[in-house]
């Protein structure tokens, strides 16, 4: 199999996405000959081609090649065509700028095209959905329409075999320079490849309405062209759009969110439409990256862990990243510490005589590996990660805007999905929502903040808050954020950490992608002594991040709710068997967590 790919860039907008979009390459174009061709052009064209000049070197350090171009001429279409000068005449994959591709990508488009046949692949669309009700409804329907579901619409991504791309000569001056390249080739011509993905980050708010208004542009425009053959576009007519609406009718308020935005863009639409120019107010800068392979430092807190910690750490592999490990064992009886100097020579083993707590003792790895990695990966030694989620994890970073704090999905040993990964940020309603048990309640999905209205944990989007069983952490984030409070010292400094990142512009960002399957409570002595230090967590975040007033109340539910479990448990109604130990013991946790003594100082 030929192994030769060419990979054409036009990159007009913010250096930091380009940046990031040129990283993910370096990672996944290992055993692949790999030649990345940037044309700089638009009023960010010396930022953009500074911005490729800083991975020069890590391409040549991997054997790969980097050409970074400079276009004159303006416009997306004209960069294509200069960048189709420098190709090889192989197999190509036309890639936006601000476009992350998932581990496997490279790999399942080389592999897909190694045919005579003219062909035109791209990989799955993953829509990075943000927390707005709206984009979140448009996210659900949009890749589901008639014409774009199971078919290669481009998006900014999208290859062809040198037959394919005989197919045409030089792109034309349109915006739908995608829909052009698939306009040339039939259904049986065009494959939505199997394996791999992009990210696609969905724009927010009134951005939507004004891309939606200059993706239905260009689309209008593409249809003028004479050489365009329409039974290859996605069709929009009247009846596919009611065939639409009639197969999608489940969704509901997702299919009522898409029929608003576009509507909205239909009504808003004007000449100009195929402009770029920003309206409102000119968005944060986009944080950047280190310009290399990306440096993982992994922080993993033990406490007599001897039967889960060697699959653990055997479970810890990543194809795009250098990995480091340390571990802090805090007062192991069971030969955990001596368990991990035999079986792993590459880890670091820190063995303390006294139990310090999980966030004091990952907030000491942390300073272990000062300023050596980009990014901190906090897993639970009762943890097995799948063979990619590291890989998938750094992606789901790199499409992150911001300074990133991503976690993964959480599998249960029988197969099934762990919610509790993800979470609401502490209210009063979370707290009403334990007290009356409405999770358990018809429609709880809807009545429990924490239930996150019964989404599946799929698919990658902005969340509230993540739990710590697995988290990957931008090493500048962590410093900026201080690390863990070390007021928790187990459960709820996870959660405290992503409202304090919300506050600094952080993003908590979750991906259905990284899969790991957690045991969960492996580190307590019982399950009893586990919910305790759930309750105090849950009564020190209340404590701290709710109004005083608005505190109070929270805590006396969560007392109610235990109570009300307790009387359950009595009558022979609950499911656990710990409620009244629970209760008994109410003075351990309902006053949370000991609050740091400042008058000392």
């Amino acid at each position: 199999m030929n192994h030769t790919l060419d990979v054409v860039i036009p990159a007009g907008g913010d250096p930091g996405l380009l940046q990031r979009c040129l990283v993910a390459l370096l990672c996944d174009g290992h055993d692949i000959d790999l030649r990345v061709i940037v044309v700089a052009n638009g009023p960010a064209s010396s930022q953009n081609q500074a911005s490729a000049e800083l991975l020069l070197r890590a391409f040549e350090d991997e054997r790969q090649t980097l050409i970074v171009v400079t276009n004159t001429c303006p416009g997306k279409t004209a960069a294509l065509n200069r960048g189709d000068r420098e190709r090889r005449g192989g197999a190509v994959l036309y890639l936006d700028a601000d476009t992350i591709i998932l581990p496997g990508t490279l790999a399942a488009i080389v592999a897909g095209l190694a045919t005579d046949e003219p062909l035109l692949v791209a990989p799955p669309m993953v829509l990075v959905r943000p927390e707005g009700r709206l984009e979140r409804g448009f996210a659900s329907v949009w890749p589901r329409l008639s014409g774009m579901e199971n078919d290669v619409v481009g998006a900014g991504v999208y290859a062809t075999n040198p037959a394919g791309r005989r197919r045409w000569s030089a792109f034309p001056p349109i915006a739908a320079d995608d829909l052009f390249v698939r306009s040339l080739f039939a259904r049986s011509e065009r494959k939505l490849l199997a394996a791999g993905g992009f990210l696609f980050n969905l724009p927010r708010r009134w951005d939507l309405i004004r891309a939606k208004r200059r993706w239905d542009h260009g689309n209008r425009t593409l249809a003028g062209l004479h050489d365009v053959r329409p039974g290859n576009l996605p069709t929009r007519s009247f009846r596919s759009r009611l065939g639409d609406v009639a197969r999608l009718w489940r969704e509901g308020p997702a299919l009522a969110c898409f029929v608003l935005l576009a509507l909205s863009a239909r009504l808003t639409r004007g000449e100009n439409d195929d402009a770029a120019a920003w309206i409102g107010p000119k968005p944060p800068p986009i944080a950047p990256v280190a310009p290399r392979r990306p440096r993982i430092g992994i922080c993993i807190v033990t406490h007599n862990n001897a039967d889960e910690i060697r699959a653990c750490l055997t479970s810890l592999k990543s194809c795009w990243s250098e990995l480091s490990i340390r571990i802090e064992d805090n007062a192991s009886v069971d030969g955990t510490a001596d368990l991990v100097r035999q079986a792993e020579c590459r880890t670091k083993i820190r063995a303390n005589p006294v139990n310090r707590g999980f966030a004091a003792s990952v907030n000491r790895l942390a300073v272990d590996f000062g300023e050596e990695v980009d990014h901190l990966l906090l897993v639970n030694p009762d943890v097995e990660l799948a063979s990619d989620a590291i890989d998938q994890l750094i992606a789901a970073s790199l499409a992150s805007e911001a300074e990133a704090i991503v976690g993964g999905r959480m599998m249960r040993h029988d197969g099934s999905v762990d919610p509790h990964n993800c979470l609401a940020e502490p209210s009063l309603r979370q707290s009403i929502a334990f007290a009356l048990g409405l999770r358990h309640w018809p429609g709880g999905k809807w009545l429990d903040p924490d239930a996150l209205g019964g989404w599946g944990r799929t698919g990658i989007r902005a969340v509230p808050a993540l739990t710590g069983a697995t988290l990957l952490i931008n090493r500048a984030l962590w410093d900026r954020l201080g690390g863990f409070n070390e007021q928790y010292f187990l459960y709820g400094e996870d959660v405290d950490l992503c409202i304090r990142a919300k506050r600094l512009s952080g993003a908590p960002l979750f991906t259905g992608f990284a899969r790991y399957i957690h045991q969960g409570g492996a580190s307590s002595a019982s399950d009893s002594e586990r919910w305790v230090a759930i309750l105090r967590g849950k009564v020190s975040l209340y404590r701290q991040h709710l109004p005083a007033l608005r505190s109070r109340l929270a805590r006396w539910l969560l007392l109610g709710g235990v109570t009300l479990r307790a009387m359950a448990e009595t009558s022979g109604l609950a499911r656990r068997t710990i409620w009244r130990d629970l209760w008994r013991n109410h003075n351990l946790w309902r006053h949370g967590w000991p609050q740091p003594d400042h008058s000392a100082k």
